[in-house]
């Protein structure tokens, strides 16, 4: 009977621990994350000032170009180029998404619900992160939009848990509150796009444990 105890009792730390380990905080955002080099992180690939010339309904477009160089040369003032999870993009803000600029169109995304504001910035995000991990809860002074490249991604909110699989997009409005969970077995590779208050930081985060109660992804 002592050893069938112990054996359960090692068991249930095993599992314990699993359970703890695989429940992590992610990183949060910066310029030049490990994601640059293939890690896992979140990197803030840049923030841009958007033209005053641009008019609503504003949608998010999404291209895959064949080449670094060939998105370089197609980079206009609301548009922006990069490499993430082995692919080049061009990501674009505009009212029409017939032209795809030379390249291959992956999603549309809107239209954005923008808040008010005088001038606008787009921050582009590349994120990879491990099954089990987690973000801060924050907001953001403009409306998110996220894609999902690989894995399986999941956003709580106060009304409800947003959940994606690959090739899934979602809009989350200005001032919306959130925490990111990283759901499924694999690593879930995202991009996202916060269309902000130029005037204002693009995201406000809160300490952990903070803020009001959301509805879980599990």
């Amino acid at each position: 009977m002592h050893a069938r105890c112990s054996a359960i009792a090692t068991i249930l730390l095993a599992l314990l621990t699993t359970s703890s380990a695989a429940a992590q905080l992610m990183s949060t955002c910066v310029a030049n994350s490990p994601e640059r080099q293939g890690q896992l992180g979140c990197s803030i690939i840049q923030d841009k000032l958007l033209p005053d010339s641009l008019t609503e309904p504003l949608f998010w477009h999404i291209d895959r170009v064949d080449s670094q160089e060939h998105a370089h040369s197609a980079v206009g003032s609301a548009s922006i180029e990069f490499e993430a999870a082995g692919t080049s993009w061009l990501i674009t803000i505009e009212s029409q998404t017939s032209d795809h600029h030379g390249g291959r169109h992956v999603a549309r995304v809107g239209p954005l619900p923008l808040p008010r504001a005088a001038r606008y910035s787009m921050q582009v995000l590349s994120a990879a992160f491990g099954p089990g991990t987690y973000s801060l809860v924050h907001q953001h002074s403009g409306v998110e939009a996220v894609y999902v490249i690989d894995g399986e991604a999941c956003y709580e909110t106060p009304t409800r848990a947003v959940r994606l699989r690959k090739g899934g997009t979602v809009a989350l409005p200005a001032g919306t509150v959130m925490r990111a969970v990283v759901t499924g077995a694999a690593t879930r590779r995202v991009l996202s796009v916060i269309v902000h208050d130029a005037a204002q930081p693009a995201t406000t985060r809160m300490e952990e444990g903070t803020g009001p109660q959301l509805v879980r992804c599990s």
